[in-house]
C-alpha cells in the first residue's frame, strides 16, 4: 500500500467538468444576495464571509470573492441609517407646514388603505409562492472524525471476503471482461459516474512453450522453476511456467559462460571486470538493493549478453516458501512502449519495439540457481542463512533460450467519480489493479479490488444519507499493470493537463496483503505524518499467487479489513480536511538529512547545505505563519484556505527532474529503499564516478539538486509574499 502525493501546477484558466453546474451557479447567486443584504444592515465594518464563501470555493475565479472595491458607504440606505443614528447628525432638510387638518385626514386614510391592500396582496403572493417553490435542501453533514468512524465501521471483513470470492467466481477472461465486472460491482453499490477507458497497447506475451536454461557441463535442461525439461507437456504449458519470463526482453538463444555478479552493484561490477572479460557472457544476478532496470542498464553498458535473475532465499521472509517458484518481471519503465511519452489513442504514431533491451533476461527460481552453481539444497547452517555464491574456481557454460510474442492488445481501466462539494475540481485518486491477460499475478488482483470495492460500498451508504466529501474522490482499477503499469500511465498521459492542475494525491492499493507479520506503507515526504516510509525492490518479482494462498495468509480477512480502514481513513483525511495534511517542514528536514549523510571527500556540499538551511527557515515560517492559523477554525478564512491548499498541492513539484536514471524516481526526494538516506540522483552519480572515474556526472547531479532546493525555497517564499500582499490588501 502506498500513498503518493501528486505534484500539480496551480489551477490554470479553464473549466472543470464539475464547475459548470447548477449547484455552483445557485451558490454564486445566493452569495451575491447575502452580500447585498449585509450591505443594507448597520455594522458592516464587522462583516465576515466565513459561512457564505466556504460553499463557493469550487470556483476560485469568481469575482464575488474580491471584496476590496466594496466600501461600507456603497449602500445609500446603510449610510443614511447610520447618519440618523449618529447623535451629532443635523439634518438640513426642512419640511413645509401642512395646509389644513382635513387634507391631513384624507392623506392618512389614503396611506392606510394603500398599505392594507399591499399587505393582503403580499399574503396571497406569499401563500402561492410557498406552495410552488420547494424548500431548500438540508445542509450536508459536516466533516469530522465522527463522520470518518461512521463510514469506516461499515467496512467489515466478511463483506470484503464475499466481494473477493464473487470476483473469483468469474472465469479468467481477457482484460476488458474483467474490467466490465468491476464496473458492474461499483455501479451496483451506487457510485454515480463509472467509466470504462480502453487503450490498444503493445504487450510482450509468453510464447507457446516455456523458456529453458541448459547447463552445458552436464547437458541438463531446466525450466525456470528448476524442473527438468523432460517432465512432459503438461508442465511445459503450465500458465505459471509460461508466465515465468521477463516481458520486453531480447529474444533468441545465447550460449556463454555464467558469471556470478551477486546484486550487480558498482563494487560487484568493478570486482568482476578486474578478473574477467564480461562481453557477451551471462550474468547471474540477485534481485534487491537497487532497482532492476538500473542494474540491467549497467550490465548492458558493461557488455553482458544475458542475465539470469533470482531471489536469494536469505532475502525472503522466513514466513514464505518461494525457493522453488519462478516469477515474472517487466523491463518496461511504464506505459505503452509503442507510444513513449504520449497516450495510445486512435491516430497516434506507433513505434513497433520488439524489445526494450539488448539483454536476454530470464527469471529463475532459487532452486534452479542452486543447481547451476552446484551447491547443496540446504543453505541454512546453525540458524544462519548462507547467501548463494558461485565458487570462483568453477566455470559454468549456460545455454539460454528465450521466446516471447510481441502483439497489440486492448487493456481497460475502470474509473469512478464521487463528486466533492466544496472543492469539486480537486481530485484524490485511489487505485488498485485487476487481472491482466492470465499473468502470473494470479488472483492477487481480487484482493486489492475487493478492498477498494468495500470502501466504495461504505462511502456510498453515507452518501445516500446526504454526506459528500469536500474534494472529489476518483476510484481507479488499472489494467496492464504487470507489463509496466501500462493502464495507469496511458490514462495519465491522456489526461495529463487535467491531472497536473487538479490532482491532490494518489493512494495505491497495489498488492495490499503479501504476508501476515508487518505493515509496510510508503509515502511521499510531505505525507510522512500520515504513514511511515519503507520500500523493497523484491516487489519487482511477481510470484504466482493463487486464491488458496491468499486465504491461507488471511483466513478471517481481518488483515484486509485493517488495510481497508487504514487506507480509507487516510483517503478521507486528504479528501475532507479543510487544509491539506501536507507538511512543508518535513520536506525541508528530508532535504537536510539527505545532504548531511552525503558529505564526503568526493563532494563539497557546503553550498547545498546553505541553501537547504534557507529552505528550512522559510518552511518553518510558512508552517507557523500560514498553516497553523489555517488549521484553527476560529482564524480560518475560506480564501486563505484555498490559497494555502494551492501552495501545499505543489510542494514537491520543485523536486521533479526531467530525466531520471533507469529505475529511479523522477522525484529526487524519494529514496531507493529504507536503507538509503541520500538523494538517489547523487548516489547514482557517485556510483557512476566509481565506475568511469569522471566527475562530470557528479557536477551535473549537484547542479540539479541545488536548483531543486533553491526552486523550493523560492516557491515557499513566493507563497508567503502572496499571503502577505493579499491579506494586507483585504485589510
Amino acid at each position: 500500500m502506498a500513498y503518493h502525493k501528486v505534484n500539480a501546477d496551480q489551477r490554470a484558466q479553464g473549466h472543470s467538468p464539475y464547475l459548470d453546474n447548477d449547484d455552483l451557479q445557485a451558490t454564486a447567486l445566493e452569495l451575491e444576495w447575502d452580500m447585498e443584504k449585509e450591505l443594507e444592515e448597520p455594522g458592516f465594518d464587522h462583516f465576515r464571509l466565513d459561512g457564505a464563501v466556504q460553499h463557493h470555493l469550487g470556483n476560485s475565479q469568481s469575482p464575488d470573492l474580491d471584496l476590496e472595491p466594496i466600501q461600507p458607504s456603497a449602500s445609500p440606505k446603510g449610510r443614511f441609517q447610520r447618519l440618523q443614528e449618529d447623535p451629532d447628525y443635523i439634518s438640513h432638510y426642512t419640511r413645509q407646514a401642512p395646509k389644513n387638518n382635513r387634507c391631513n385626514f384624507f392623506q392618512i386614510l389614503k396611506v392606510f388603505c394603500t398599505a392594507l391592500i399591499v399587505f393582503i396582496f403580499g399574503i396571497v403572493i406569499g401563500y402561492y409562492s410557498g406552495k410552488k417553490c420547494p424548500s431548500p435542501p438540508a445542509s450536508p453533514e459536516p466533516n469530522n472524525p465522527h463522520i470518518y468512524r461512521e463510514i469506516l465501521k461499515e467496512i467489515k471483513a466478511e463483506n470484503i471476503q464475499q466481494i473477493y470470492r464473487d470476483f473469483l467466481q468469474f472465469p479468467r477472461e481477457d482484460d476488458v471482461d474483467t474490467a466490465m465486472k468491476i464496473l458492474g460491482q461499483w455501479t451496483s453499490h451506487g457510485l454515480e459516474d463509472v467509466q470504462l477507458v480502453n487503450y490498444s497497447v503493445l504487450l510482450d506475451l509468453p510464447g507457446s512453450s516455456s523458456n529453458t536454461v541448459t547447463l552445458k557441463n552436464s547437458g541438463e535442461c531446466f525450466y525456470p522453476d528448476g524442473l527438468q525439461c523432460n517432465r512432459g507437456t503438461k508442465t511445459l504449458h503450465s500458465q505459471d511456467l509460461l508466465y515465468s519470463y521477463a516481458a520486453y526482453s531480447a529474444k533468441g538463444t545465447l550460449e556463454a559462460e555464467l558469471v556470478d555478479i551477486q546484486y550487480g552493484t558498482i563494487e560487484d561490477l568493478i570486482r568482476i571486470q578486474a578478473i574477467t572479460n564480461v562481453t557477451k557472457k551471462i550474468a547471474l544476478l540477485k534481485l534487491g538493493q537497487s532497482p532492476l532496470l538500473y542494474k540491467l542498464s549497467l550490465l548492458e553498458d558493461a557488455g553482458f549478453g544475458g542475465v539470469l535473475l533470482y531471489v536469494d532465499p536469505c532475502d525472503l521472509p522466513k514466513t514464505t516458501d518461494l525457493a522453488d517458484k519462478a516469477f515474472m518481471v517487466s523491463l518496461n519503465s511504464g506505459g505503452d512502449p509503442s507510444t513513449p511519452g504520449y497516450a495510445s489513442i486512435g491516430g497516434s504514431y506507433r513505434q513497433h519495439r520488439l524489445n526494450l533491451t539488448t539483454l536476454l533476461v530470464q527469471p529463475i527460481s532459487a532452486v534452479l540457481a542452486k543447481k547451476l552453481i552446484s551447491v547443496p539444497e540446504n543453505t541454512v547452517q546453525k540458524d544462519r542463512c548462507v547467501p548463494l555464491q558461485l565458487p570462483s574456481t568453477e566455470k559454468k557454460i549456460i545455454s539460454l533460450n528465450i521466446q516471447s510474442v510481441t502483439t497489440y492488445r486492448t487493456i481497460s481501466n475502470v474509473i469512478g467519480y464521487l463528486k466533492g462539494t466544496v472543492f469539486p475540481d480537486r481530485y484524490v485518486l485511489i487505485g488498485s489493479h485487476h487481472s491482466s491477460l492470465n499473468t502470473s499475478s494470479g488472483q492477487e488482483w481480487a484482493s486489492s479490488t475487493a478492498i477498494i470495492t468495500a470502501f466504495i460500498q461504505a462511502l456510498m451508504l453515507k452518501v445516500k444519507r446526504g454526506w459528500r466529501p469536500d474534494r472529489t474522490i476518483v476510484f481507479c482499477s488499472w489494467g496492464g499493470t504487470s507489463f509496466g503499469n501500462v493502464g495507469s500511465y496511458e490514462w495519465a498521459e491522456d489526461l495529463k493537463r487535467v491531472l497536473q492542475r487538479n490532482v491532490v494525491a494518489y493512494v495505491s492499493l497495489h498488492n495490499p496483503v503479501r504476508g501476515n507479520s508487518t505493515l509496510h506503507p510508503i509515502a511521499s515526504p510531505s505525507l510522512q505524518q500520515l504513514t511511515a516510509e519503507n520500500s523493497s525492490f523484491l516487489s519487482e518479482a511477481l510470484f504466482p499467487v493463487h486464491a488458496t494462498k491468499t486465504e491461507e495468509l488471511d483466513p478471517s480477512f481481518k488483515l484486509h479489513e485493517t488495510i481497508a480502514k487504514l487506507t480509507g481513513h487516510v483517503t478521507l483525511q486528504i479528501a475532507n480536511e479543510p487544509v491539506l495534511p501536507f507538511n512543508a517542514l518535513d520536506i525541508a528536514l528530508e532535504v537536510q538529512n539527505s545532504l548531511k549523510v552525503f558529505i564526503g571527500d568526493e563532494v563539497d556540499a557546503s553550498q547545498l547545505l546553505a541553501v537547504a538551511s534557507q529552505l528550512r527557515d522559510t518552511a518553518e515560517l510558512f508552517q507557523s505563519d500560514e498553516m497553523r492559523p489555517a488549521n484553527d477554525p476560529k482564524e480560518r478564512a475560506p480564501i486563505r484556505v484555498r490559497m494555502l491548499n494551492d501552495v501545499l498541492q505543489s510542494l514537491e513539484k520543485s523536486f521533479l527532474v526531467q530525466q531520471a536514471p533507469p529505475g529511479l524516481y523522477r522525484n529526487i526526494l524519494y529514496r531507493l529503499d529504507e536503507r538509503t538516506n541520500q538523494f538517489s540522483v547523487l548516489l547514482e552519480a557517485l556510483e557512476h564516478y566509481k565506475l568511469h572515474q569522471s566527475n562530470e556526472t557528479i557536477q551535473a547531479a549537484l547542479s540539479e539538486v541545488l536548483n531543486s532546493i533553491s526552486s523550493a525555497q523560492v516557491y515557499f517564499k513566493a507563497g508567503l509574499d502572496v499571503f502577505e500582499t493579499t491579506l494586507a490588501g483585504k485589510k
